[in-house]
């Protein structure tokens, strides 16, 4: 199965050819990756059993040796579609383990893919005290792991190795080519704990290897709680479930940035990445003043402790913002809906506001059933049904709080004008006991041509739909105001650009003067 071409940050980590194993010991190239594989591995007992090159010296490796090579195998296969199975005897392995003496120039080395007898062969420098009892968390056990990304296909991110011959590009950046991004890398990061090494794959290394073997896609399986360790950096796979990010412990501030491919950091020292692919939805902070980032996937936050802040990729004009109950907003918009509890600030890509500031009205569970053609039918008008559906399910499932207008729903229908008035609650009940089987739409009054005909409606709302059609109903039916005062083709006529942008659309035109043009005082003919 043949992948399109990596992206810079993954090809920096390929080496020539891109050699990788295929079944039964092959090296397949760069026309053939994403492949499952089974890769044997073994321990060298004799040097008879390597290279004469690396016989130096040679030693099989202790048991401590070997635990460490076994778990390190199984953070890549954590990650990527690996199978490694350990054969006994010492040889007829795809990979294969051992020791030597390297004179204190290198404190391991590895071998590429390669139909060579070395391919895929490790070796531990038996000179170097440090490697006699590799642990998690220390520099020996991060150097197996490092090794072991050779022995599958990858290569250092920059131009240097442990000799003097360098890398083959292309390479990283230099502010990438460091151990948060990547294992393969030479370089550490500041901003990292102090006093630990990794013990696993980072960001880029673990697309590098599910570019090659594909993702393990079981990883994770079901909901899953991570409580965050924040003396440790590490990057998480888990593309399965809802997943929660639980700093409910912590007292330094937290940053947590719930985007695939974020960093989160603790009084300003990162400690977890997210794999691309990683599904994120939940956060609960600590108790210091923490930031939350939303993905768009559907976020339930609790900030816990502290001042807390969340963070929207939009303007603060694409959300609205609602109130629950108590304790709970719901905030939708470009970024999915989203569900607040204990979080006092929001941040929008052009603004910082109080939440309590940025209140435009109570959560309206029934036209969160009249948006949702299967809630009617579960729920009828069950507010409490509903309200319990958002927060469980429809929070995660993108479900739309707002499909259903019932401002336009109302405007569109004299009957229900008659009827209701501005009563926009019995308009949505309406709905959903009948004006949907009816076929009644909520779309059908012409909300554009009302604004784009009355200027002083656009001076009052801008392009606030609702507040237009709420105006009408309670206002504009009565004074007899116009749809038709706004001349389309004479305003794409006189504004080329606008006529180019919106491709001669009439709807077009009418937005572009709503939401832009009598505010730049275009001209109308």
């Amino acid at each position: 199965m043949s992948q399109s071409a990596p992206t810079d940050y993954i090809s920096a980590l390929l080496t020539s050819g891109t050699p990788h194993w295929g079944p039964g010991g092959t090296v397949l190239d760069g026309s053939s990756v994403g492949r499952a594989v089974t890769v044997t591995y073994t321990f060298a007992t004799s040097s008879r059993q390597v290279a004469s090159t690396d016989a130096i010296g040679f030693a099989t490796m202790n048991n401590e040796q070997r635990a460490a090579v076994r778990q390190a195998l199984a953070a890549w296969s954590a990650v990527a579609d690996i199978t490694f199975v350990e054969t006994a005897g010492g040889t007829g392995a795809t990979m294969q383990f051992g020791t030597n003496r390297q004179n204190g120039l290198t404190a391991a080395y590895a071998y590429y893919p390669s139909a060579a007898p070395q391919g895929g062969d490790v070796f531990l420098a038996n000179d170097s005290a440090s490697n006699v009892n590799p642990t998690p968390g220390g520099y020996a056990y991060m150097t197996i792991i490092h090794e072991i990304g050779h022995a599958l296909g990858l290569k250092h991110p920059g131009n240097y190795d442990a000799g003097s011959n360098g890398t083959a590009g292309p390479f990283l950046p230099a502010a990438t080519d460091n151990y948060a991004y990547s294992i393969m890398s030479y370089n550490g990061n500041d901003a990292l704990p102090p006093g630990t090494y990794l013990t696993g794959p980072s960001l880029y290394d673990i697309s590098a290897i599910q570019y090659l073997y594909g993702a393990n896609m079981s990883a994770g399986a079901g909901d899953t709680s991570y409580s965050l360790n924040t003396g440790r950096f590490a990057t998480l796979w888990d593309p399965n479930g809802r997943n929660t990010l639980n700093g409910g412990t912590q007292t330094a501030p937290l940053s947590l940035d719930l985007r695939a491919g974020g960093f989160s950091s603790a009084g300003g020292t990162a400690f977890l990445a997210l794999a691309y692919g990683t599904t994120v939805q939940l956060a609960v902070g600590g108790r210091g003043d923490d930031t939350f980032i939303v993905n768009g996937l559907g976020n339930v936050l609790n900030g816990g402790d502290g001042t807390d802040t969340v963070v929207f990729s939009g303007s603060r004009p694409q959300y609205r913002v609602q109130q629950m109950d108590a304790g709970r907003y719901v905030v939708s918009g470009a970024d999915g809906v989203n569900l607040l509890s204990n979080i006092e600030y929001l941040r929008f890509a052009d603004t910082g506001t109080a939440l309590s500031a940025s209140v435009s009205g109570m959560f309206d569970p029934l036209r969160y059933i009249a948006s949702n053609a299967d809630l009617m039918a579960a729920f009828r008008t069950d507010a409490a049904a509903a309200t319990q559906h958002l927060t469980s399910t429809g929070v995660y499932e993108g479900r739309s709080l707002t499909r259903f207008n019932p401002y336009n729903y109302l405007a569109g229908y004299g009957d229900l004008l008659g009827a209701f008035g501005s009563d926009v609650g019995a308009a949505t009940r309406h709905y959903i006991e009948i004006g949907n089987r009816e076929g009644r739409s909520s779309t059908l009054f012409d909300t554009l041509s009302y604004q784009a005909s009355n200027r002083d409606l656009i001076a009052a709302y801008g392009d606030d739909r609702e507040a237009a059609e709420l105006h009408y109903i309670i206002n504009g039916r009565f004074e007899g105001r116009s749809f038709t005062g706004f001349d389309a083709p004479a305003y794409l006529a006189a504004n080329p650009d606008v006529n180019a942008a919106v491709g001669g659309s009439i709807a077009g035109a009418k937005q572009h003067y709503v939401s832009h043009g009598f505010g730049e005082g275009r001209a109308m003919a």
